[in-house]
């Protein structure tokens, strides 16, 4: 039976094909790489991916605050980074705990609502 985390894989590598780098699923003891495409996997080794998951940890020690300044928006549930070549992105889509991380060349154009559906599930 698949999970949902290969459902999410499946659906966004249909969805975005190539432009697709990576997913991963992580919660504050570590991270699980669900999928790493051939441009992720040519620049990035295994300290590069363990000090991306500590760079997200970091990130979601501000969200507090954040959602105390946008308090009329409620629960921050994700953040986008654009660069130069590419989009990051990482959720939380039931609770802090848990997130998805999933980054794309700059050749994808996702939606924001459109991909925390897709990923949103991973933890159901």
């Amino acid at each position: 039976m698949e999970t949902h985390a290969e459902s999410a894989v499946d659906e966004l590598e249909a969805e975005f094909g190539d432009t697709l780098r990576a997913i991963a699923t992580y919660d504050r003891d570590g991270y699980e790489v669900q999928y790493l495409g051939a441009k992720a996997e040519a620049n990035y080794d295994e300290l590069d991916l363990d000090a991306i998951y500590d760079d997200v940890v970091l990130q979601d020690l501000e969200r507090p605050f954040q959602e105390q300044l946008f308090d009329d928006l409620g629960d921050v549930r994700g953040k986008i980074r654009l660069f130069e070549d590419g989009t990051v992105a990482h959720f939380w889509p039931t609770d802090e705990r848990k997130g998805v991380f999933v980054g794309f060349d700059a050749d994808a154009d996702p939606g924001v609502r459109s991909l925390f559906e897709m990923v949103g599930d991973v933890y159901d």
